[in-house]
């Protein structure tokens, strides 16, 4: 309904005739155009689609087939392909298992084998380590003997020295214990002062040797008649005999010595040889001593050789000088020092030993 209808229809209003009709008339022209634009769109959309449908739609569809015979295709190669490729996986893994269950057969039996080695192995290396071990306490005992016997310190470290390196050949992990016993007992006896007894023997044996060549103090060189006369014949037969044969006893009962002469010095000259056999005598009783080890009986000797080198010989020569100060320089030294227990090296190679028996005993047992 129009705005001029709604005009005429309000009440109160009435419009002419003529009026009335001339609306009436011009309403059904200024309608028609809308309707007619949009029939006009209507077929040039029509147009359009049609256009569309005909040209467009018919060369993308065309191609879209070509493209979906081509991924057919394509797809149909990709399948011949995959079910070659799924044979020759069949076949491979065919082989793979075929392999896998020969190195599991070969594992196996490789497992058997080492067992089998390994075995062997224990048994061998058991039966060395027992004789490593009974070789380290035979040293070891040695050593021990050697130093409760001959109070030897190095001849015992050097045992157990020898011992320790046995030890270490062996190269066995439980050993490792009993080289550390070792080591302590070794470092024990290399602490002690051990003196050199063969050294000082050998130079006391080369002394006695050498005393004769040794000079003495002077020899009084006196020569009376009094000797002489004690030495002749006397006869009896007058007086004059008898006053020499009162004379002769009076003379062998006193001793005539020079008043300038020392004490020290040697009056007879037959004296000489009982000093050289004292002196050796001397020497080689300080030589016995300190071969036993017998530091209070060497001392003794030692002083009262020195006591007779001073009194008799010539301290002034150097032969006599240097013997001197060797036993001077002798007394001092303590044959018998105090030495280290090594008993604990010894229970220690036991203990290893029997504690190898008892594993290899396990190890036999069912």
């Amino acid at each position: 309904m129009s705005d001029n209808e709604q005009l005429s229809e309000e009440p109160g209003q009435e419009a002419p005739d003529g009026a009335g009709k001339e609306a009436q008339a011009a309403a059904p022209r200024a309608s028609r155009g809308p309707w007619f634009i949009l029939f006009i769109l209507l077929v040039l959309a029509a147009g359009a689609g049609y256009w569309w449908v005909t040209v467009l739609y018919r060369a993308e569809h065309a191609a879209l087939v070509a493209r979906l015979d081509a991924l057919a295709g394509a797809d149909a190669t990709v399948e011949e392909q995959l079910a070659a490729h799924a044979e020759e996986l069949a076949t491979v893994v065919a082989g793979t298992e075929a392999v896998e269950s020969r190195m599991h057969a070969l594992g196996q039996a490789q497992d058997d084998l080492a067992g089998s080695v390994k075995t062997l192995f224990a048994k061998d290396a058991q039966l060395s380590l027992d004789w490593v071990l009974a070789e380290a306490e035979y040293l070891v005992f040695a050593a021990t003997q050697r130093l409760a016997l001959e109070h030897d310190a190095a001849t015992a470290a050097s045992a157990l020295r020898a011992a320790d390196q046995r030890l270490r050949a062996a190269k066995h992990p439980d050993l490792i214990g009993l080289r550390d016993q070792l080591g302590q007992d070794i470092a024990a006896l290399e602490a002690v002062a051990e003196p050199d007894v063969e050294g000082l023997a050998l130079y006391l044996a080369g002394a006695v040797t050498g005393v004769e060549a040794l000079p003495t103090k002077p020899i009084a060189d006196i020569d009376t008649s009094f000797t002489h006369m004690s030495d002749a014949q006397i006869a009896s037969d007058n007086w004059r005999g008898v006053a020499k044969a009162v004379w002769s006893d009076l003379v062998s009962l006193v001793e005539v010595k020079d008043g300038a002469l020392s004490d020290g010095v040697l009056f007879d000259p037959e004296l000489r040889y009982f000093l050289v056999q004292n002196l050796r005598l001397e020497l080689a009783s300080a030589r016995l001593a300190a071969l036993r080890r017998d530091t209070d009986n060497f001392r003794a000797a030692a002083k009262l050789v020195t006591e007779l080198l001073e009194t008799y010989y010539d301290t002034d020569d150097g032969a006599v000088k240097a013997l001197i100060g060797r036993l001077d320089a002798a007394r001092d030294i303590e044959f018998d020092p105090a030495l280290p227990s090594i008993a604990g090296s010894l229970e220690a190679v036991r203990a290893a030993r029997a504690e190898l028996g008892e594993v290899a005993v396990a190890g036999t047992a069912p």
